[in-house]
């Protein structure tokens, strides 16, 4: 390899010289290389001294060259929907868990409606889940607000004399919280498919083994469709007791779906901020919220027809614990046994 293949093998990529400037270059390194005449004896001495001048000439020649040429502008990578699911799903796999010996999750539902009234109301409640160490399930439902949340809205119940809305705290003193559902069918995640906690939590870690275990439940006698079953299993799973690992298999499993697509930057009318495994569900889209630094179920919302955000649960809590869950006093069939 001769020297210009060495300086050529190190230099960086930038765009030739124009003519102006090799003209200017070359005038100065003429410049620094005119020497008054000498004997022979000590020829040969200054021809190395020349030649090491022209040498360094040459390498500031290229430096300053370099130096002004501006360097390409390096566009960053962007990062894809479904790569940050991805990711927070590993981030989510490796969360490790709290210990106790109850498990909770407690969801705070909002819904807009006219409610029965000339004004949109937002009514707010808050519904517990829980299961014990000795097949011990709790569950109740408690209303918690009901008022206008636009501004004409407001306007017009104040006009009305600002009646009491319902449901809400004190609407019923005989029924302040109810059970929502059959506790009998805490853990179901499809039609077919009730695991025990121990079996749950046993459930794989992986996307293609999860889906394989899961699809085992099938029963086409028992449900019509093969993966809206499946997409079903996985959507309740996410929001079950289940290992973190096995709740980010989920979250893979799903965006994977027919039909279901991973959105950013999406509304966030009622603080859910974040990723979402989009669906549709008739008219209405679907968004189950996850949390893009975490992993974590930020909850679920729904929009109409038009885009609008009119309903949402927002998981506030979901863990173990060494707290005994204690629905509110006067709760009907809050508790049972699995």
């Amino acid at each position: 390899m001769n020297e210009f293949q060495v300086i050529d093998s190190v230099m960086p990529d930038v765009p030739p010289p124009s003519a102006d400037q090799l003209a200017a270059a070359r005038e100065r390194v003429l410049a620094a290389t005119q020497v008054p005449p000498v004997s022979m004896a000590r020829a040969g001495e200054r021809s190395w001294t020349g030649m090491a001048l022209v040498a360094a000439a040459v390498a500031l020649v290229v430096g300053a060259v370099v130096a002004f040429v501006p360097r390409p502008v390096v566009e960053p990578v962007a990062v894809t929907p479904m790569q940050k699911l991805e990711a927070a799903a590993v981030r989510l796999a490796a969360t490790p868990e709290a210990k106790g010996r109850y498990w909770r999750r407690d969801t705070e539902h909002v819904m807009r409606t006219k409610n029965g009234y000339g004004y949109k109301v937002e009514e707010r409640a808050m519904e517990v889940l829980a299961f014990g160490p000795n097949r011990e399930v709790y569950g109740w439902h408690e209303p918690v607000s009901s008022k206008p949340y636009t501004a004409e809205g407001l306007k017009a119940w104040r006009r009305d004399g600002s009646p009491k809305l319902c449901p809400a705290r004190g609407c019923d003193k005989n029924m302040p919280a109810y059970s929502s559902v059959d506790l009998d069918l805490g853990l179901e995640l499809a039609d077919g498919l009730k695991p025990t906690l121990t079996e749950l939590r046993s459930l794989p870690k992986d996307p293609a083994a999860l889906r394989a275990r899961l699809l085992e439940s099938y029963n086409p006698q028992v449900a019509a469709e093969r993966e809206p079953w499946l997409e079903g299993a996985a959507s309740r799973l996410i929001t079950s007791p289940a290992t973190p690992g096995t709740r980010a298999a989920a979250y893979l499993l799903l965006a994977n779906a027919p039909g279901i697509k991973v959105v950013d930057d999406i509304p966030g009318t009622f603080g859910l901020d974040g990723l979402a495994l989009q669906y549709k569900a008739g008219q209405v889209v679907g968004q189950i919220v996850i949390d893009r630094r975490t992993g974590q179920l930020l909850g679920r919302q729904w929009l109409a027809p038009e885009g609008v955000d009119y309903g949402a649960e927002i998981v506030r809590k979901a863990g173990w614990s060494d707290v005994r869950p204690v629905p509110p006093t006067k709760c009907v069939r809050c508790t049972a046994r699995l």
